[in-house]
């Protein structure tokens, strides 16, 4: 029988990613880019797109907005929290800088 504490360990083994629920829905399929996924966690509220054919993910605001890359790299290698983060509402208000040519 599995006690709590085996619970646990197999949970931190878990890369980041998989510790998330998420749901999963199609943001975009045309264009040059291909395909765009949408992943937001049922338990800590975090949003991430992706493009499946190069598997490039980042965090997102709830208008879908590329967060910074600082951001990104932080929800990307956290596991999940089961509860929004204390930091996570001034995370999604520091929107990713775009180069203007």
């Amino acid at each position: 029988m599995n006690n709590s504490s085996d619970t646990q360990a197999r949970i931190a083994e878990r890369p980041p990613w998989e510790s998330h629920e998420f749901r999963v829905k199609t943001l975009d399929s045309a264009g040059t880019g291909g395909a765009r996924l949408g992943f937001s966690c049922r338990n800590c509220g975090r949003k991430f797109a992706q493009t499946p054919a190069t598997r490039r993910t980042w965090a997102v605001n709830d208008a879908g907005l590329a967060l910074d890359d600082a951001v990104t790299d932080r929800w990307l290698d956290e596991s999940c929290l089961r509860h929004p983060g204390a930091t996570d509402d001034d995370d999604r208000k520091l929107l990713r800088r775009t180069l203007r040519v």
